[in-house]
């Protein structure tokens, strides 16, 4: 697969002030966060090829965000089956793409127990992968190296990762 990024959505709208949980837009600090984490994204040389996202309005608005301030030339591929998704269904979302370099935007809880995972695997324990097993918040990304196997017997590297609360 090559590089897989794993991006949660940025700060959204409570559910009490929107139609649907679907249609839950960015609040001011959450436009501000998903512009931080392309930041970091950029500053880390981590920019995709290609920008998945699950078709929320709030997951949809941050993937955008990101793509512009990164300069992702494809647009964003929105999927459906991404919306609340679980970890298999994240991954093989991502697994399904003919690219390297794969930005996926997705919800909790499945996002922060797929890349929980994939930084248990990789066995690192720096403070960063350390901090974010301890809390993905929303706008929190973490970059991996892995290997096109199933998810079950994937070999994965955490090289990079980034919070809104510092890292």
């Amino acid at each position: 697969m090559g590089l897989l990024i794993l991006l949660r959505h940025a700060k959204a709208e409570r559910e009490s002030e929107a139609p649907s949980d679907r249609a839950r837009a960015l609040t001011a600090r959450g436009r501000a966060d998903a512009v931080n984490a392309a930041a970091a994204l950029r500053d880390g040389e981590f920019t995709p090829a290609a920008v998945l996202a699950s078709s929320a309005v709030r997951t949809r608005e941050t993937a955008v965000i990101v793509r512009d301030a990164l300069a992702v030339p494809a647009p964003v591929t929105l999927l459906e089956r991404l919306y609340l998704a679980e970890p298999d269904t994240l991954w093989e979302a991502a697994r399904a793409m003919t690219v390297g370099r794969v930005l996926l935007v997705g919800h909790n809880p499945g996002l922060e127990t797929l890349a929980g995972d994939l930084i248990a695997r990789s066995g690192d324990r720096s403070a960063l992968a350390r901090g974010l097993l301890e809390d993905f918040p929303t706008a929190a990304w973490a970059a991996f190296d892995v290997t096109d196997d199933p998810l079950e017997s994937v070999a994965a590297r955490f090289v990079g990762g980034w919070s809104p609360k510092g890292g």
